[in-house]
């Protein structure tokens, strides 16, 4: 039955969605009240609709609905309140094939008038990605924010580095929601009998940490889970941020999809647009008004809408760091990416300096591995909390091999994806990562990041050892107007921790320089003057976007032990959702990845969940989650306890490939 929500909203919750094989999903509907069939958004999360991300996208839903676009929120197959068995890791074209049912069956209900689409943010983004690639024939366009289609180029290991803090937080998250019971409580008690079967499976499943150790490699387990977005032929809108993870996996999908697109790139992390402390963006608003065009009944707005330029995008123009935009950047719109104009600048390593012709002097400088590189370069929260913007990068360029330019004449636009081609000597015997990155560096000597790339090289072998050859660091995509009077360095190291595991060993390396040295940072670049339409953005309508959050404060600090060297980096937060079934969760979380300088191999990321949930009718459970991780194998122990009676106590542990896991791509 539907109850009002909001002024003008009406919610129906406990809907029951069936699949072809018979599993019941549960969701929820957001409509416009009183208001007759309309057209209808769908949107498909593994984080449980009926209080965590219900409680996210409150007021969205309430926003869209006021718009007229009913949204049905569902929990994904084996999550929340939904029955069946979670895949065992980012199965988008499973999940993808599951969502276009989902879109099907609305499409049939009373409340709909045939038109549907499909959106969401991170794992709501692939999902509606990957539904869009099955062509449900009732889809009329999606909305993908901070999303993937390829879960191992962009979480598991970018580059071929395995990630580290980041997703093994997340692994640690969903074990304890998993273990959470549905906090809403049907008079028939389903929710307890889809809680209990999930703790059975649970129980006697790998969890995500091990599956992905099992598989370090690019083998077929990651290949089939890979979503092909030129199936896409519906409108698609995608938004990406530039201090995010899947910044690059954006403009993948954009340049992929084959139907109407647009895209839009702002200064953010995995953080709501509207939510963001920089260029907050109303883009709930943009999205109510690409749905408009979605849904015409012909083709005069969609028309319109292909007519506005297809690249929006926001410049960084000279700040310092600390998640500050800075000086001379703002909006710019753009007829394709990288925008016109652009072409590629060549910048040459010589000795520490960066020249405009290759040295005339060949030259070779030697390196050290450090592992804590990669401190002031902030982490990936996929939580969304906002913690982890890049900071001042000087610490990071001392630690690393570092080619500064002269003071640039006039303002410099960097838009696109720079390269490193570097000419390297490398250990025969030790796996290295190769890490670039590219920053401005202030006349106040402040250096300020602007992108970083990753490259795992495989042992040479013994034959290998002191020969010199060509290698390419690929760097993520970035737009930053460097000003007149700055430079810009380019930072060769072997580590970005916490964002990639250490190597095992420390490795030595060695770059050549000099005219025949294949050694040059490649700049996708043009004069920042002109080029581009004007471009702004409408800020979110003023007022606090609580959710059902009551209570909650994020984590993040860098610590040192100053005898061992030992450096941690820890985020996390506490937060206490009420939401509207009248149960309270509270949860604690923390995530810690520690390396000591001189023994890489010991690095670990411990992580600690403990969620305390009391039901409607009174039930009481505590979750906890204690897991260690080293890069190839973990530990993990977690517990159920409900009014004071242990329902699961488990320990798993393991790690390394598994025997069937497959070749890695050449």
């Amino acid at each position: 039955m539907a109850v009002p929500s909001a002024p003008g909203v009406e919610v129906e919750r406990g809907l029951l969605i069936p699949l072809a094989d018979g599993t019941l999903l549960a969701g929820d509907l957001y409509r416009p009240a009183g208001g007759p069939a309309g057209p209808v958004l769908v949107s498909y999360y593994p984080y449980r609709h009926d209080d965590i991300i219900g409680s996210l996208f409150e007021q969205t839903r309430i926003g869209l609905a006021r718009r007229g676009y009913a949204t049905l929120f569902a929990d994904m197959t084996g999550t929340g309140a939904s029955e069946g068995s979670y895949a065992e890791s980012f199965d988008l074209p499973r999940e993808g094939r599951d969502c276009a049912q989902i879109i099907e069956w609305a499409a049939g209900q009373p409340w709909c008038d045939g038109r549907t689409g499909a959106w969401g943010v991170s794992y709501g983004g692939m999902n509606a990605l990957a539904a869009a690639a099955c062509r449900p024939p009732h889809l009329r366009g999606i909305v993908a924010v901070y999303a993937t289609t390829d879960m191992y180029a962009d979480t598991i290991a970018p580059g071929g580095c395995p990630a580290m803090l980041g997703r093994y937080a997340w692994a640690a998250h969903m074990l304890a929601l998993g273990l959470c019971p549905p906090t809403r409580q049907d008079p028939g008690g389903r929710w307890e009998r889809t809680w209990r079967r999930r703790l059975a499976r649970l129980e006697n499943a790998p969890p995500h940490a091990l599956t992905w150790q099992a598989h370090p490699e690019r083998d077929e387990y990651w290949r089939s889970r890979v979503v092909d977005a030129s199936a896409i032929e519906v409108p698609a809108m995608i938004i990406g941020g530039w201090a995010d993870a899947y910044s690059d996996a954006m403009f993948r999908a954009f340049d992929d999809v084959r139907g109407a697109k647009r895209v839009v790139m702002g200064p953010w992390m995995h953080v709501l647009p509207h939510l963001s402390t920089v260029e907050p963006w109303d883009w709930v608003g943009a999205m109510a008004d690409w749905w408009d065009a979605c849904m015409a009944p012909d083709a005069a707005a969609a028309a319109s809408a292909a007519a506005e330029p297809p690249v929006l995008y926001y410049s960084h123009g000279g700040g310092s760091g600390g998640g500050s935009a800075g000086g001379g950047g703002g909006w710019r719109a753009a007829r394709q990416w990288p925008p016109a104009g652009v072409s590629t600048m060549r910048l040459f390593p010589a000795g520490h300096r960066l020249e405009n012709v290759p040295p005339a002097e060949p030259a070779v400088r030697d390196y050290r591995a450090d592992p804590l590189v990669g401190l002031a370069a902030g982490i990936w929260d996929p939580f969304g909390t906002g913690s982890g913007w890049p900071e001042e990068q000087s610490g990071d360029d001392a630690r690393s091999l570092a080619f500064t330019s002269d003071p640039l004449a006039e303002p410099l636009l960097i838009a696109g994806s720079p390269a490193a081609d570097l000419q390297v000597s490398l250990p025969a015997d030790d796996e290295t990562n190769l890490v670039a990155r590219l920053s401005m560096v202030g006349p106040d000597e402040r250096s300020t990041l602007i992108t970083s790339g990753w490259l795992r090289v495989r042992p040479v072998g013994g034959g290998g050892a002191g020969a010199f050859k060509k290698i390419t660091v690929p760097l993520c995509a970035a737009a930053f107007e460097v000003p007149a009077g700055s430079r810009v360095r380019l930072s060769v190291a072997c580590a970005d921790f916490p964002h990639i595991w250490p190597t095992p060993a420390n490795p030595e390396l060695s770059v050549a320089t000099g005219p025949d040295a294949a050694c040059e940072l490649r700049l996708p670049a043009r004069p920042a003057a002109g080029g581009d339409e004007p471009a702004s953005i409408a800020p979110p309508p003023p007022g606090a976007d609580p959710g059902w959050v009551s209570d909650g404060e994020p984590v993040y600090r860098v610590e040192q032990d100053k005898t061992t060297g030992e450096t941690a980096v820890a985020f996390g937060v506490r937060s206490r959702v009420s939401p509207p079934s009248g149960a309270d969760l509270r949860s604690r979380e923390l995530f810690t990845a520690r390396v000591r300088p001189g023994r890489p191999d010991g690095a670990t990321v411990q992580g600690e969940v403990d969620i305390a949930v009391c039901l409607p009718a009174g039930e009481r459970i505590q979750v906890a989650v204690r897991s260690t991780s080293h890069r190839g194998s973990s530990v993990i122990e977690a517990s159920v306890v409900q009014d004071g009676a242990t329902l699961l106590h488990r320990r798993w542990s393991g790690g390394g490939p598994a025997p069937d896991g497959g070749a890695p791509d050449p």
